[in-house]
Formats: structure tokens, sequence, C-alpha cells
């Protein structure tokens, strides 16, 4: 108690921010900057798997040549990446080369050729043909 007002004195200003305090410094910057970080990314990420490049002629051959490969039993698909791209008539004919493994294991080379037509602003193959 004080002598003067008949209260009992304080010992100090009392802090609410006590935990805060044994905090080091560095966390105090770092994890914030982590945090912001860190949604900064996941929301990029997000914003990028939403929007997808528009499909190429190139592109939906090697998928088509994939699919019809496997839809045969075949495996280990490797379809090259440098494809040649033509105009035939009102479609577009995508050539190359492609590998895989058969049925018993044999490597195969062979080559490939896609028709792929356009409805508008719509890419469909047409025919899918690999030869060896």
């Amino acid at each position: 108690m004080t002598p003067e007002s008949g209260r009992p004195a304080l010992e100090g200003p009392t802090t609410a921010s006590a935990w805060f305090d044994r905090i080091p410094p560095w966390a105090r910057i770092a994890v914030p900057v982590a945090v912001v970080a860190g949604g900064t990314a996941v929301v990029a990420s997000l914003m990028a798997a939403g929007s997808s490049p528009p499909a190429t002629p190139e592109a939906l051959c090697g998928s088509a040549v994939t699919v019809h490969l496997e839809s045969r039993g075949h495996s280990d698909i490797d379809v090259a990446r440098s494809l040649q791209l033509t105009t035939a008539g009102d479609a577009q004919r995508v050539s190359g080369t492609v590998t895989f493994l058969d049925d018993a294991g044999a490597d195969h080379h062979a080559a490939l050729r896609c028709m792929v037509r356009s409805d508008g602003e719509v890419l469909r193959v047409t025919s899918v043909r690999v030869s060896e």
C-alpha cells in the first residue's frame, strides 16, 4: 500500500506480450516472411494449374500415339520431342518417330503419322498410324 492513497502499489506495468519477448528476434522476422512466401507460392501454383497451355497438333498426336500403343499392350512408349508438322489439304499432318517395348520386351523404333483436323478452334486427331 502506498502511504498517501491507501491503495496497494503496482510493481510495474503488466504486459500481455510476455511470450512475445521470449521469441528470438530472428524468428520474429523469418516466420512471417516464410508464411507469406509459402502462401504466395500456393496461390501461384493454383493459378498456374488452372490455366492449361493451348493444345498443339504435336501434343495431341503424341497423346494419341501413346493411347494407341498402350491399347495394343505396348509399354515404355517414348514419342520423339521434335515432330514435323505439315499441311495436307484441310488438315495438318504430324510425323516423327516413337520407341516402345512390345509384349515380349523387344525394343521397337517406328515412324508415326497423325492427321489433325480443326473444327473451329477445337483440334481433333482423325487418324493415327505407327509403322516399323
